[in-house]
């Protein structure tokens, strides 16, 4: 159900970026303020990323590890999915050149911190309520994801608009794409509900490096030199880790992966320091 939401949330935003490309080419003519908006700029942005994380975890032995009829080796694998979502503040620092009289181009630079994390509990395959048998079974415990900080490139193609001048002088609609350096941090706990030495507990905790790609589109408002925009962007991005070998009963090879969605809006100021000719 969550997945069937995210391709919803993917549709509308195909169509939200269509209707500014609609929007945009609505009374093609030059315009005498496009240039005004033309050079070095920076700005800061505020936003909420809905995102689905799927965390996926599995167990492998090699031949000859386990007793028959595991002697050939096994595998058994599941999943877990959670959404919830990240607060992010941004910084940015671009330069915009005018392709033509309405058409314009802009490359920016932006670094984010992130807050929040997505949390869940991952069932696994035993409960407590039989002798373990290794690879049989896979231990539950809770698990989390977050996202730390980034950086990351972006690039802009805009289009002013002769008309709705209520929206100002730095009015423009624009899709935008980029990717990120993104530093990111999972916690994974497990326990098999055993007693004394039969217990297995503990957390892992990893930091990784992902790079996230986006595509969006936004509605840019307000003055020339002071301008506030809309956002709507898709993205998505991956991290991993394992353990062990699967050589031996206690050195399973257990790979954990990471795969998060995002639908983000964010709201946005821009201020433009060096104006056109």
């Amino acid at each position: 159900m969550i997945s069937s939401c995210f391709d919803v949330m993917r549709s509308r935003l195909h169509h939200l970026l269509f209707f500014f490309l609609l929007a945009a080419s609505w009374g093609f003519a030059p315009g005498a303020w496009a240039n005004d908006t033309e050079g070095w700029f920076a700005g800061v942005r505020f936003g909420h990323e809905l995102a689905e994380a799927t965390y996926t975890k599995s167990v492998h032995y090699n031949a000859g590890v386990l007793p028959p009829p595991l002697d050939d080796g096994s595998v058994i694998a599941d999943e877990d999915s959670a959404n919830d979502g990240f607060n992010a503040f941004s910084a940015n620092l671009g330069y915009r050149a005018f392709l033509s009289d309405q058409v314009y181009l802009s490359g920016e630079v932006e670094g984010t911190v992130y807050s929040n994390a997505i949390q869940g509990f991952f069932e696994g395959t035993y409960t407590g309520h039989e002798e373990p048998i290794p690879s049989q079974h896979i231990f539950p415990g809770a698990w989390e994801v977050s996202k730390n900080h980034s950086l990351g490139f972006n690039a802009r193609l805009g289009y002013v608009p002769r008309g709705f001048a209520f929206l100002g002088e730095g009015r423009s609609v624009y899709l935008i794409s980029g990717v990120k350096w993104l530093d990111a941090t999972s916690e994974v706990a497990i326990d098999n509900f055993g007693v004394g030495a039969q217990a297995i507990r503990g957390v892992t905790r990893k930091r990784r490096d992902a790079t996230p790609w986006l595509i969006g589109g936004g509605l840019e408002f307000g003055s020339s030199k002071n301008r506030f925009d809309v956002r709507i962007q898709y993205s998505s991005w991956s991290i991993d880790y394992a353990s062990g070998d699967g050589a031996t009963e206690q050195t399973a090879y257990v790979p954990n992966t990471f795969d998060v969605d995002e639908v983000g809006i964010s709201v946005g100021y821009t201020r433009s320091f060096s104006l056109g000719m």
